[in-house]
């Protein structure tokens, strides 16, 4: 069983892998999720199976290329922790590069993600949607 900042570090990797799969399999069946959807036209609050989340990284991915993902502080107290740090996506469809800032909060239980709280500048996002 993975601990908290082991399943932090295995996300990090495999989001800088734009690995969707392997996000979702950190993820417990169930998790309690809150985070815009990839275009940042809503929030989508409440609980995810895996496969939601698998669908959820596969459509930012789709739509982002990462070019660059630094985590600036990552801050872990016992199963939760939160995630600051700063993203450099690229528009797959026009290549235009997005510079966004972001925070993430993790729960982890017996090594999964049972809670996921992403909160991303969704308006450096919308300026490069416009």
């Amino acid at each position: 069983m993975l601990s908290t900042v082991e399943v932090v570090q295995v996300f990090l990797a495999r989001l800088a892998a734009q690995d969707a799969p392997g996000i979702a399999r950190l993820c417990a069946p169930d998790v309690e999720w809150e985070a815009p959807d990839p275009n940042g036209s809503r929030w989508s609050v409440g609980p995810r199976s895996r496969r939601e989340v698998e669908s959820w990284f596969l459509t930012l991915f789709a739509a982002f290329e990462l070019d660059r993902l630094s985590a600036r502080q990552v801050v872990v107290d016992g199963g939760d922790a939160a995630l600051i740090g700063s993203a450099r996506w690229r528009v797959r469809a026009t290549g235009d590069p997005v510079e966004a800032r972001f925070a993430s909060v993790l729960s982890v239980h017996r090594g999964e993600i049972e809670q996921y709280w992403h909160l991303p500048d969704t308006l450096a996002v919308a300026r490069t949607a416009a």
